[in-house]
């Protein structure tokens, strides 16, 4: 069943206008990103946000092995 949220993106320094706002647009197959206006942002697929999500945690990962090697090596 299809699904739509309202969220905003909060900026340390930006007035309230100043804030990203978006209407989130959910279903079965992707997630696609309206401004308040219905203005088209974006979209992702899930496929796409797995690897997104795959690339951050691989990121997570060598940063957690790099401050590891470092601390041994101390």
């Amino acid at each position: 069943m299809p699904t739509s949220i309202k969220v905003g993106l909060h900026s340390t320094g930006l007035e309230e206008e100043e804030l990203l706002n978006f209407e989130v647009y959910i279903d079965d197959s992707l997630i696609q990103l309206n401004s308040l206006d219905g203005t088209f942002v974006g979209q992702f697929t899930y496929e796409e946000l797995r690897g997104i999500m795959a690339i951050l945690a691989a990121e997570q990962e060598k940063q957690h092995l790099f401050i590891k090697a470092q601390l041994k090596s101390n």
